[in-house]
């Protein structure tokens, strides 16, 4: 049971794939797969700095504000060119994560207070750096390269897969991953066993706000604009796809993987509601919903899970 559990998000992924395909025709053309793959590409990397948050049982709510933030100084900085904009907008995210880290374990700030502050003030700055409207000067063309293809392949399906890659290496292979989900796990034994906890954390924050930005980065070059309300709800969104993807929302448990699964899983819902015409003022109900059934089941996995282990 425990085992068929921990392949849910894969069996709801697959059994979702199939539905799609008997209900549009234009499901499983190449057009479509490759818009599929280019929506979950965005929430995706930033998903994956969400996952490692919520490893530690915290939570970004900053993240599309990051991206908004982001998406306006890379179209406002094209004159430094790809390599400088997107350092700078590494830095932007690095140190927006930084500040709520510190927020976080310094002050002692709850994370769902201090990065709820933090996406009111990043979405404030960026209106009013942009007064409201979009940064309309030229994109290059080299920039815009970066979000186009290679033989055939969208370059943000590769970013996706090799994000992925790294998150799974830095959490299964080095030893921050395991003082990632001992902090989750619980703070007080990590400390006991020489985990620096705040540095984690501070860590794991930093990363996600430097992911959000390289997102919102790539946001502009694939609409060639800076668009001031972009990234919004994919704070919701990046949450919902780590624990479709069945991490434990208070930390400690979860997977890379899963997260993976977790974003496939949430490009077709929604790419199947564009291809069925459902109302735009639906879908996010449709979202909250899954939300809170996977945050039930999971819940309810775990709980049993522990019971039984208590009981052995």
């Amino acid at each position: 049971m425990k085992r068929l559990n921990n392949q849910l998000p894969l069996i709801t992924l697959i059994i979702l794939v199939i539905v799609g395909s008997f209900l549009s025709d234009s499901f499983l053309t190449v057009k479509n797969l490759i818009n599929l793959i280019q929506f979950a590409a965005e929430t995706g990397i930033i998903a994956v700095g969400m996952a490692f948050v919520i490893f530690t049982g915290g939570i970004d709510l900053s993240v599309g504000s990051t991206v908004a933030l982001a998406a306006v100084i890379a179209a406002s900085t094209q004159q430094l060119g790809v390599p400088g904009v997107l350092g700078l907008c590494v830095v932007l995210g690095a140190l927006i994560g930084i500040i709520n880290g510190l927020v976080i374990t310094k002050a002692r700030v709850e994370p769902f207070m201090a990065t709820l502050a933090m996406m009111a003030i990043v979405r404030a700055v960026t209106l009013w750096i942009t007064n409201g409207g979009p940064v309309l000067k030229p994109v290059s063309a080299s920039y815009q390269a970066i979000a186009g293809d290679a033989f055939g392949i969208p370059l943000p399906a590769i970013y996706l897969v090799v994000i992925f890659i790294l998150g799974y290496i830095l959490l299964r292979r080095l030893p921050f991953g395991r003082h990632v989900m001992a902090v989750g796990g619980g703070e007080e034994t990590a400390r006991l066993f020489g985990v620096k906890v705040e540095k984690v954390k501070l860590m794991v924050y930093t990363l996600s706000g430097i992911l959000a930005a390289l997102a919102g980065a790539l946001i502009t070059a694939r609409i060639g604009m800076g668009e001031p309300r972009s990234g919004q709800s994919f704070e919701l969104t990046a949450i919902a796809i780590v624990i479709v993807g069945g991490t434990y929302l208070l930390g400690g448990r979860g997977t890379i993987g899963g997260t993976f699964i977790g974003a496939m899983i949430f490009a077709v819902i929604l790419n199947l509601m564009n291809l069925l015409d459902v109302s735009a003022y639906i879908q996010p109900i449709v979202r909250g919903l899954i939300i809170i059934i996977a945050a039930l089941l999971i819940s309810r996995s775990f709980a049993k899970n522990k019971k039984t282990a208590e009981s052995a």
